[in-house]
């Protein structure tokens, strides 16, 4: 439901002035249209749902977006046309209009005039804010891609370190595994040239035997 007030023109008809719509405060919809001789404003939340469906960043900085002042800021002696809208139409609600005068509301008055230029304000510290978080949320991006490579440089780098710590245990292995396989042949071949190359002592020399002078006569016409 909503809230409308209307122009009355010279020709007698009537043009839409101002709409607000209802929002629910406790168990009632209501909606509130202020006149107060200064400019107040009125807060669209359809541009701030909009900007939601898109980006949920965007729906925090264009928050303010539809703070808008209201077109018309009082009202002049006489009569005046408001109108009530409903957009169920298969419903029928029950409604009621209430006026009250201003004047005992003077406390209000100043505070909502000084709580609304806060707002005015806030909007513009919003908008500049907003360009400061594009810029740092950019470099965080970046940061977040270079930290996630960084860290896989790292994790190959170290585990290439454990691949050349592991190549200390394991090639000695193999290096002792070979050797032992030829320790008996070239132990072998060492001991053939120690004999090779060892020569025969006085007492490996094979003793000659000894003949006395014996004269022996033998008559060569005589056969054996």
């Amino acid at each position: 439901m909503g809230l409308l007030y209307f122009d009355q023109e010279e020709s007698g008809g009537l043009s839409l002035a101002l709409q607000e719509d209802s929002a629910k405060t406790g168990k009632v919809t209501s909606a509130g249209m202020y006149f107060l001789c200064f400019p107040v404003y009125r807060l669209d939340h359809t541009v701030n749902s909009i900007a939601a469906a898109k980006d949920a960043d965007a729906a925090f900085f264009k928050k303010l977006d539809g703070f808008q002042p209201c077109e018309i800021s009082e009202l002049k002696a006489g009569n005046h046309v408001f109108g009530v809208y409903g957009d169920n139409f298969f419903k029928s609600a029950s409604y009621s209009i209430e006026a009250l005068c201003a004047a005992p509301f003077m406390e209000e008055k100043a505070n909502l005039r000084a709580v609304e230029a806060e707002i005015l304000g806030k909007r513009v510290e919003i908008s500049k804010f907003e360009t400061e978080y594009r810029e740092v949320l950019t470099q965080f991006t970046e940061m977040t891609s270079r930290y996630a490579q960084e860290m896989q440089a790292i994790d190959e780098l170290l585990r290439q370190r454990n691949e050349i710590h592991a190549s200390y245990t394991i090639a000695p292995m193999k290096r002792s595994s070979s050797k032992s396989r030829n320790k008996g042949p070239f132990r072998e071949t060492r001991e053939d040239a120690q004999v090779r190359d060892k020569k025969p002592s006085m007492r490996d020399r094979p003793k000659k035997k000894k003949w006395f002078n014996i004269h022996l006569k033998v008559d060569k016409r005589k056969p054996c």
